[in-house]
């Protein structure tokens, strides 16, 4: 299934391994391949062009976090990247598998490079929803587009929406704390952005504890989930504990599917499976009239 196929009766239900795979494509070759036997619809990971996004004092500031794979900030940040060489071989690797891959860039050069290897989706990130520069150039590439809006208001949700009009836009509710409260999630919103932007298609990303709040994101309206994914939730890096494993995210797409065929079209009938209880239960002794009903005579 592709997100531009995306219909009222089935979610996109997207894998974000961010940077989950530690840099190493092996590891991110098994994430996609775990992602697809769970049953999501595509992986998406992260990309960044560290020498543009960094000055000189932040790429060598010490870095001693226990997540930290490097001394200094731009030497750890450069040991999770993926090369453009990784992303071509993970393209051809998720088209093996049958599964959709693509990635959101965080600068306009990571953009191009991942326009040039022939991504077919670009996700912008919450932190980037105020780059109009990489929204516009995004936009250029005339494929679709998610646009994520944690950390966001309605007014900088409106500008970014203005600097990629005509696009194929799925807006993502999100909140941009890891994991989020239940409290700060606010799936209310989904309909309200349903209204506001009836261009664009509705989703939810999300950094909370279990799947039950995605099977309600989708009975609201989403019809895009994102939540992040790991092999091992105990893996050194900070997205990892936020994240669900296999049996979670197998979980996840199970409810989700059941949340689905249980909306139904909203007309009211009685089902098939329902006569044989109906004639059990009620017999000849229930004759409807009207709105009410009497004892047959």
């Amino acid at each position: 299934m592709s997100i531009r196929e995306v219909k009222p009766e089935r979610t996109f239900i997207i894998a974000e391994i961010g940077q989950n795979h530690q840099g190493d494509v092996s590891m991110a070759k098994a994430l996609i391949r775990e992602a697809r036997l769970c049953g999501a619809d595509a992986v998406k990971s992260q990309k960044r062009d560290i020498a543009s996004m960094l000055t000189a004092e932040e790429y060598s500031r010490p870095y001693d976090s226990p997540h930290a794979f490097a001394a200094t900030y731009g030497a750890h940040r450069e040991a999770l990247e993926l090369s453009a060489q990784d992303y071509a071989e993970l393209f051809e690797y998720a088209q093996e598998q049958e599964i959709e891959f693509f990635s959101s860039p965080w600068d306009v050069e990571s953009a191009r490079l991942l326009n040039d290897l022939g991504m077919s989706i670009f996700k912008v990130p919450s932190a980037c929803l105020t780059h109009l520069e990489l929204l516009e150039e995004i936009a250029s590439f005339g494929k679709p587009m998610i646009l994520s809006t944690g950390m966001s208001t309605l007014e900088e949700v409106d500008a970014a929406m203005a600097a990629v009009a005509g696009a194929q836009v799925t807006l993502m509710q999100c909140t941009s704390s890891y994991p989020s409260s239940f409290e700060a999630i606010n799936l209310r919103v989904i309909p309200a952005l349903a209204a506001r932007y009836p261009e664009a298609v509705i989703g939810f990303s999300g950094h909370h504890r279990g799947v039950a709040v995605d099977v309600a994101a989708v009975a609201l309206g989403a019809r895009v989930i994102e939540r992040h994914f790991t092999l091992d939730r105990t893996l050194k890096g900070s997205d990892h504990a936020a994240s669900l494993e296999s049996p979670g995210l197998s979980r996840l797409v199970r409810d989700i599917r059941a949340c689905e065929a249980a909306l139904g079209d909203g007309i009211k009938r009685v089902h098939a499976e329902e006569e044989p209880v109906k004639r059990k239960l009620r017999g000849e002794r229930m004759v409807t009239v009207g709105k009410g009903s009497r004892r047959a005579a």
